[in-house]
């Protein structure tokens, strides 16, 4: 019943979808390339490639940085096949465009899961075994891969205790779509059972993001980022969200009353907010320079807003001390990844909202690898904390990289599953 209420609903909806992708576009959130924007409508908007598609579908970021392990090890051990990397996000998008250079492998935007579109997707690519990734469950284009013979893997599987009640709802829904999957990797042991309950089978442990290199950084960009920030005590805010700045900002106030040649750096997650952030610290008398206008880091400067794409890596390599934003505000998905700063030797503090990834923080947590802050008093005074101790500061480094690369055996694990399946498939 569920099942055609989905579609039905799906079916009625596409007089909206223009629309929605219109109003996304006036967010900064969509492209404004026609042919890509096609793409959304199941067209595809480059020539398929002859031999085998293996495709992978990936949210954004995060989820499409933690696949590129496995993507370069298929692509090394299958020379006839290519990768078709979708994403439901701009930003995912960007950043595909960089890390694909050179492979075997592209992007096209994720359709919208309307059954036409999805049908379109499908019947031009022909993948010859699709990997989705996290939580990103599609019904129209999961079920019509099925009715296809299409092999489909999830990797990195992730559900929330509130998504899990939820499906319960809709129990028989929930184990026809996951019966599409023949092999499925949780990203915890809580994960796999409740992914077990929506009826996956086989369910293996493996969190990709573990074996993911750690960010890289352009050499140059790194000396001059070094060069910029001299001596000074610098620390970093990733991957921030709307209404964090502001707390940030009264956090920094604390570290500059211990540190007054502290420099905050704020990596927003969605760059295209770097202007509003800046003018809302401007209005609390915080002197600001924005790096996507190429503004320099004077010594009057409190903050530098990193409104770019890919160079976390920088920052971290940098800065001995990383909070990971997200996870100030309770939200239904909260928290980001704190295995970057961690691989890259930083200090990880993180908010008490980080469910989305709270596999992550338990695994630092363990080794006391890990700084949770209540608020931003808390994470101003922690800072401070650490800027002042430096054999603290030093131990909280040395056991988040070490807790990082315990875990960095995980790729092997999941290629050793993967291949009989592959060596199956045409």
């Amino acid at each position: 019943m569920y099942k055609n209420l989905y579609r039905l609903l799906t079916w009625a909806a596409a007089p909206l979808v223009p629309f929605i992708l219109a109003r996304r576009r006036l967010k900064g959130k969509e492209t404004s390339e026609l042919k890509r924007i096609k793409e959304r409508f199941g067209f595809a908007s480059i020539p398929r490639p002859e031999g085998r598609i293996f495709w992978f579908n990936a949210a954004s970021v995060g989820e499409s940085n933690s696949i590129m392990p496995v993507v370069g090890q298929i692509l090394e051990r299958y020379p006839d096949a290519h990768a078709l990397i979708t994403t439901t996000t701009l930003n995912g998008a960007l950043n595909m465009e960089k890390k694909l250079a050179g492979l075997r492998a592209f992007h096209q935007f994720l359709p919208v899961d309307r059954g036409a579109y999805a049908r379109r997707f499908l019947d031009y690519w022909k993948p010859s075994v699709g990997f989705f990734v996290d939580s990103d469950f599609w019904p129209n284009l999961i079920m019509k891969a099925k009715r296809r013979s299409i092999p489909l893997i999830l990797l990195n599987g992730r559900l929330s205790a509130k998504s899990h009640a939820r499906w319960m709802k809709l129990r028989s829904f929930a184990r026809e779509l996951m019966s599409a999957f023949i092999y499925s990797f949780a990203k915890s042991d809580d994960n796999l059972k409740r992914l077990s309950d929506m009826g996956l089978s086989p369910v293996n442990v493996g969190d990709l993001k573990y074996g993911v290199a750690p960010l890289p950084a352009d050499p140059k960009k790194l000396a001059e980022f070094k060069k910029m920030a001299g001596a000074r005590h610098v620390w970093v805010a990733a991957s921030t969200h709307e209404g964090e700045e502001e707390l940030l900002s009264a956090s920094h106030r604390i570290v500059k009353l211990a540190f007054p040649d502290a420099l905050m750096v704020i990596a927003p997650r969605n760059p295209a907010r770097g202007p509003a952030i800046a003018k809302m610290l401007k209005t609390r008398k915080q002197k600001v320079a924005l790096r996507s206008k190429g503004e320099k880091i004077t010594k009057t400067i409190d903050v530098y807003i990193a409104d770019t794409l890919g160079e976390l890596g920088v920052f971290y390599r940098v800065a001995p001390i990383a909070f990971v934003g997200n996870s100030l505000f309770e939200k239904n998905l909260s928290g980001h990844n704190g295995i970057e700063p961690a691989q890259l030797g930083a200090a990880v503090l993180s908010g008490k909202y980080h469910n989305d990834v709270a596999e992550t923080y338990e695994l630092l947590k363990k080794d006391n690898a890990v700084i949770i802050v209540d608020n931003e008093n808390d994470l101003g005074n922690r800072v401070s904390e650490l800027f002042a101790n430096p054999e603290m500061l030093s131990g909280f480094r040395g056991r988040a990289k070490a807790a990082a690369e315990r875990e960095t055996s995980v790729l092997d694990r999941v290629m050793e599953r993967l291949e009989p399946v592959l060596d199956s498939v045409k």
